[in-house]
Order: C-alpha cells, then structure tokens, then sequence
C-alpha cells in the first residue's frame, strides 16, 4: 500500500519561496538591529555625532587615522542632504520632537549626555541617518556573508544559525567605539571580494572595490592579496616534506592585477593624507609596536583583551586548529593567509579589547570553517577535506 502524493505546482513553489525570503529577511532584519542596540548600551554610540562632525570640519579627535577614513562621512553627508531635501521637507522631525526629562527624575550621566545631543540643531535628523545607515551596513554584511558561506555549505538553517552567532558577536564587539561604520563598511568590501573570488566573476571588479576601500580603512590592503593567494594552487604541496616546488604561481595577469590594485591603494593612501596634511599616528594606551604587544599580551589590560576575544568568537579559532586539515583547501588557504597576519599586525598596532577590529577573518573565515564542520564534520571524520568545486 503506497501513500498518493501530490506534486507542488510551480505556483506553490513560487509561493514557498517567496515566503522563505520574506522569513529570512525578517530575522536578519532583527539581527541587524541588536548589534546597534549594544553599540548604544555598551559602547559610545553617542559620542558619533560629535566625531562626525570634527571629520567633516577637518578636526579629527584621533587626526591619523581617523581624519583619512572620509568614505563614510562623504556618504553620511550625502544622506544628510538627501534627507533634507525629502523627508525633512515633508515632516520636519526638529520641529515636531523635542526631548526633556522631569525635573524631579535622577537621570544616569549617559541619559543626560543623550537629551543634550537631541537638543542640538541637525542633531536629530544626522542621528536618523546615522542608524540608517549602520543597520544598511549590518543587513550588507550578513546578506553578503550568507551569499560566500552558501558556496560551502548548503544547509540555509545551519547558515541562519551562523548568523545569529555574528550578530552576537557584532553585539560584543563595541567597546571603546562609538557606531564606527568604517569597520563595516570595510567587512562588506572583503566579502564582496570573496563572493568575487568563489563564484569566479570578472577581477577586474576588484579595482572600482579597491578605489573605494582604500578612501575607507587601511585594513583594506590584505584585500588584493586574498585574491591572489586564492589564485594559487595548494593541492600538490605537503608539509612532511615541504615541497615549495609543488605551488603553482598564479598566471602573469593575475599579478598584474595585484599590482594594479595596490598600486591604486597606495595612490590614494597617500593621495589622502597630502590632502589633509600628514600627521604622525597618535597614541592610544602606549605607542605601536613591542609595548603595545607586551600590554596586549601580558598585563591587566591582556586579561581584558582576552576576554572580550572570547565574547567575539569564543572557541572557534581552537576547534578549527584541532581540526583543520579536515577543511576544504580554499577555506584552509584563507585561514593561514589572513588569520596570522590579521591578528599580528593589530596585536602589534592597536588595543585588541577593541574586538570588532577582528570581525573580518571571524566572518570572512573562521564562521564559515565552522559551519562546514558541522555540515560535514560527522561523515568526513579525520580524512582532509577535497577542495569545494564551483558548483554555483
């Protein structure tokens, strides 16, 4: 005895299709908000305003770097201006919205902070774009990573729960910050490039992206080169013996690529900051260099460090080092890549207990391992994974 069924019309599955975007872009929507929620509740999301405008004046609190990162502040302005000429005609919120507080509440220090900024002139209309935009910035990454996560793994729920994760982590990593679009702005661009490189779209993309990224955050630089060592090939080389010889160099028009890209980096890095006029990095805690590693290391400000890491990422990095040879070729080329560097040069450079400063290799490589894992990690066992084909 067999149970008749009937086969979906393509109507239905239209339908079904159309109802399962709507549901995703409803939860990614709720995602995209809670790190902005935390960014106000844990971080200085309210000091934005006042350091966007010494931007746009030329007057940056931190001068070197901050005053050369103008993509996002020319975008902002841009809105700003947009938002004048549309929504403010229409329904001019500074007229209609005033904030105050009763004389007889004990308000917190932050909440007084806050109702001073709203009576500020342009304060309110700057603060709507400014959450605008960051839940835009939010909502990119998490369609992008979905998009370059989705070429590893196939379950769409399992890629749900990977961005939950994020969110959460996003939701952590705002101490010290105020809505720092820039740091965003700069994952969106490396996953872009990453959704470039896998689904094997035209290079040449990479430099209108580079021109962009380089007027937005110096971490841009390791952009180009993830794009060449993805053009490498790995499969022949073994570590026991290593055999460098086994590498096979990508073709000449990839380095020539390369060098285009960092060519126009570099031209605007500096493009920029004769521009502005150069002025030496300032110091945050203690100059760059052998005594920022020491403070990141090995002092009470590590132990900070090392606890705001595990609310970015908890133990991802330790459970793809024990497994890692299991892992698709690409995915294992990008981690030793990007990974090493990545966390040397800010453990070198910066206070690392700002966490969201390693929200790229957490997105662009460590969140996907780790959902390949669970995918494949049960039937796989210790046998290396064979490099993912290009089957999108």
């Amino acid at each position: 005895m067999s149970t008749p069924t009937t086969a979906s019309s393509p109507k239905n599955l239209r339908r079904t299709r159309r109802s399962r975007r709507l549901f995703f872009a409803f939860c990614l929507s709720l995602l995209s908000l809670y790190p902005i929620y935390k960014n106000f509740y844990n971080g200085r999301a309210i000091t934005t305003y006042d350091r966007h405008q010494a931007l746009i004046a030329g007057r940056s609190e931190f001068y070197n770097p901050w005053q050369y990162r103008m993509l996002c502040p020319i975008l902002i302005e841009g809105m700003v201006w947009v938002y004048d000429h549309t929504v403010d005609k229409v329904y001019p919120i500074e007229q209609k919205i005033h904030f105050h507080f009763d004389e007889t509440s004990e308000p917190t220090p932050e909440t007084k902070e806050f109702i001073q900024l709203m009576q500020t002139p342009g304060a309110i209309k700057y603060m709507i774009v400014f959450l605008f935009f960051r839940f835009v910035l939010n909502f990119l990454v998490f369609v992008l990573a979905w998009r370059l996560w989705r070429y590893f793994v196939d379950n769409d729920w399992l890629i749900l729960f990977g961005l939950i994760f994020v969110s959460l982590a996003m939701g952590n990593g705002v101490i010290a910050s105020d809505l720092t679009f820039n740091t965003y702005v700069d994952n969106v661009f490396y996953l872009l490039a990453a959704c470039l490189i896998v689904y094997k779209k035209n290079p040449l993309w990479l430099l209108p992206l580079m021109a962009l990224a380089a007027f937005n955050r110096e971490t841009s630089m390791m952009i180009p080169f993830l794009f060449f060592i993805s053009q490498m090939d790995f499969s022949r080389f073994t570590l026991r013996p290593p055999d460098l010889r086994a590498i096979r160099w990508p073709a000449p028009r990839v380095w020539a690529l390369v060098a285009g890209c960092y060519a126009l980096f570099f031209a605007i890095f500096i493009g920029v900051r004769l521009h502005y006029g150069y002025r030496p990095p300032q110091v945050w805690k203690v100059p760059p260099g052998p005594g920022m590693l020491k403070l990141n290391l090995a002092s009470s400000v590590g132990v900070k460090s090392y606890f705001e890491m595990l609310g970015l990422f908890s133990v991802i990095p330790f459970i793809i080092l024990y497994t890692f040879r299991r892992y698709p070729l690409l995915l294992r080329v990008w981690f030793l890549g990007i990974v090493p560097a990545w966390f040397a040069v800010h453990l070198y450079t910066v206070v690392t207990y700002q966490t969201r400063l390693f929200l790229v290799p957490t997105i662009l490589v460590m969140v996907p391992m780790l959902l390949w894992l669970i995918e494949n990690g049960a039937v796989s066992g210790a046998r290396p994974a064979e490099p993912v084909p290009a089957r999108r």
